[in-house]
């Protein structure tokens, strides 16, 4: 049985958490830049951020799951749209605050969490369903709400 994409990628996240924990261990004994482990630091903050958010769609879809006529396929999509959705909200705040920020350094920090958030993101392009069949359900989701906002 294929796993649900969130759940794949909520390892991917969980793996790169573990190999930073490592580089942080390391830098912290070999007393690396300090500004180096804490923006470590921050970037595990970061993808926790993000798995307490996959936790959070995932539980939301185990009750979406319990509604009739909804495909596994169709609530894996809707899952990653939402987990989109949320991390562009999320950068586009962070760029925000970039584009108000005084020191270096605060850019520095903002720029290594917003590449952080945008690498999560490529993980989720590259694990989501693709094909035809995806397109065909968004259009036909699209042409759903057409449908009914005219009823």
């Amino acid at each position: 049985m294929r796993k649900h994409k969130l759940i794949e990628l909520k390892r991917i996240i969980e793996e790169r958490i573990g190999s930073l924990t490592e580089e942080v261990e390391i830098a912290t004994n070999v007393k690396l830049n300090p500004l180096y482990v804490i923006d470590l630091k921050d970037e595990i903050e970061s993808l926790r951020w993000v798995i307490r958010i996959i936790q959070w769609i995932l539980d939301q879809a185990n009750d979406k799951r319990q509604q009739l006529g909804v495909t596994k396929m169709r609530l894996e999509l809707n899952d990653a749209k939402t987990l989109e959705n949320i991390l562009n909200g999320k950068i586009q705040e962070l760029e925000i605050e970039l584009e108000d920020s005084i020191t270096a350094r605060e850019k520095e920090v903002l720029t290594n969490e917003i590449d952080a958030l945008k690498c999560v993101l490529g993980h989720l392009f590259n694990l989501k369903p693709g094909g035809d069949e995806i397109r065909a359900m968004e259009i036909e989701d699209a042409h759903t709400d057409s449908v009914s906002s005219y009823t």
